[in-house]
């Protein structure tokens, strides 16, 4: 049984070793403390490079939007073109004869428009040249020109959908920076829960390969015991149960770190073949937060904030649409032009002749059977709606800013109890290991302080993982670094 369990025991070692020792030869080595990480992942991870492409998106959006209200200016030509067709030809005398008609026709124009954000109308402004050729006459063609063309539009008693249009995007301007500075904050809160999963990952490697160790020692003594009679064939065969679990548990522990590990290479966008050595941090920043300060940053600053405002403005869009759809409104349309026609291009610019049109267009609904009023009223209630749940929601969030805050406090305290813990529990176990060796207490006395050290251990870097990822959540939540008492900027 003892050649069995040293057998094993020494090809488990083995394979560990070498496949520690091969990758550590096929990479190279960069040593990363967690700020190292962070700060390399908010400039090369594929997460801030997400973030940084949809910010980009939001500010060309916007940028486009805003040129959408400057003057747009544009050429458009047709032609040649054929219409061969039998119209209608009003006569000298009111009569209508319908001939055949044959022509070819050209044109170009230039035009500008404006919108009219304010007021929801519009400017147009236009140039242009056309060209008819009669076909049933041979050089029989007619230029005509529009130098100069004004058409103004106007809506009375309407909806205007550019300055709600203008509100919207302004607040998705402002809401753009949050939701990039909150999404640069998340790259980092990634980072850490992934750094702390490698460093448990690797204590955890380590602390089982010092379990079997140990547990083979203590197994060699229970076999000399055993031999000359000084415990049962029970407390042997524990003894090899303990160094047999020890072994899968090392297994267990060593698979974990390696994908710990390679999750940690991906999340910073590094390549396949580089391997990380990461440093721990040994303190943990003992600056005070402010619970009213920190709040007061959240509501100025956080982008959820802002989805607040957006949603009321859109249920004010939708009630403002409602009741214009449903009451008297009208289109002011007038336009201002000069044009002539000739048969050579420098006379179609001569003697000018002025061309006018105005025109109101109105609608006034009737009856409507309800469905104007009912369409209002829906409006108004979903209005209310929208109120009550940003109200609800924006109390939540304060809640939990708040509660971020306490959290933060409580960790920084549990910390350092974590870490006593683990000094306790260390020691214990070390006196246990040398009281059983000298015969002072049982293998379930050692098992436990064993476990207990195990546990204390994982507890005290969950803790400090825990503490680092509401550190970062809570400039998230805030747009604040509270350790350097300024704003966060990540442009």
């Amino acid at each position: 049984m003892k050649l069995r369990i040293n057998i094993l025991l020494f090809f488990h070692l083995l394979f560990f070793h070498l496949l520690f020792s091969a990758i550590a030869v096929s990479q190279k080595s960069s040593t990363f403390t967690l700020n190292d990480c962070i700060g390399y992942s908010l400039k090369n991870s594929p997460g801030a490079d997400i973030a940084k492409q949809q910010f980009l998106q939001r500010e060309y959006r916007y940028e486009s939007f805003k040129a959408g209200y400057l003057p747009q200016f544009s050429l458009g030509s047709s032609g040649p073109g054929l219409n061969r067709t039998i119209g209608e030809i009003l006569q000298p005398d009111g009569s209508i004869q319908f001939l055949p008609q044959s022509q070819l026709f050209a044109n170009s124009s230039l035009s500008m428009r404006q919108l009219i954000p304010w007021t929801g109308g519009e400017i147009t402004m236009s140039s242009g040249i056309s060209r008819i050729d009669i076909l049933e006459r041979n050089e029989d063609f007619y230029w005509r020109t529009t130098p100069f063309q004004l058409n103004f539009s106007q809506p009375v008693f309407q909806h205007n959908s550019m300055d709600w249009d203008i509100k919207m995007e302004e607040l998705n301007k402002l809401n753009s920076d949050s939701k990039y500075i909150e999404a640069m904050e998340n790259v980092s809160i990634d980072i850490t829960r992934k750094f702390f999963d490698l460093y448990i990952a690797e204590i955890t490697t380590r602390n089982a390969r010092k379990n079997v160790a140990i547990n083979d020692t203590l197994f060699r003594i229970s076999k000399g015991r055993f031999t000359v009679g000084k415990i049962a064939e029970n407390d042997l065969l524990q003894n090899e149960l303990g160094l047999m679990n020890a072994m899968i548990n090392l297994e267990n522990a060593s698979l974990d770190y390696q994908k710990a590990h390679e999750e940690l290479i991906i999340a910073l966008g590094m390549g396949g073949r580089d391997n990380i050595v990461i440093i721990p941090p040994k303190e943990i920043p003992g600056f005070a937060v402010d619970a009213d300060k920190a709040l007061a940053m959240a509501i100025e600053k956080n982008s959820a904030i802002i989805d607040y405002e957006i949603e009321s403005v859109q249920a004010g869009r939708s009630l403002d649409l409602a009741e214009n759809s449903n009451d008297f409104s009208a289109t002011i349309t007038a336009s201002f032009g000069l044009n002539q026609t000739a048969g050579n291009v420098p006379d179609s610019y001569r003697d000018l002749l002025d061309q006018e049109r105005f025109n109101i267009n109105f609608a006034i609904p009737v009856y409507q059977w309800g469905m104007g009023n009912a369409e209002v009223e829906s409006a108004i209630a979903n209005q209310r709606s929208v109120r009550t749940s940003v109200e609800l929601r924006r109390r939540r969030f304060e809640m939990n800013v708040k509660y971020q805050v306490q959290n933060f406090k409580l960790l920084q305290k549990q910390v350092s109890v974590a870490a006593k813990a683990d000094t306790i529990a260390a020691r214990r176990f070390d006196l246990a290991k040398n009281r059983y060796m000298i015969g002072k207490i049982d293998m379930n006395t050692f098992f436990i302080a064993q476990n207990e050290k195990d546990n204390a251990l994982r507890a005290y870097i969950t803790t400090l993982r825990d503490f680092w990822v509401a550190y970062y959540r809570l400039r998230q939540m805030t747009l604040y670094d509270f350790e350097q008492d300024k704003a966060i900027r990540h442009r």
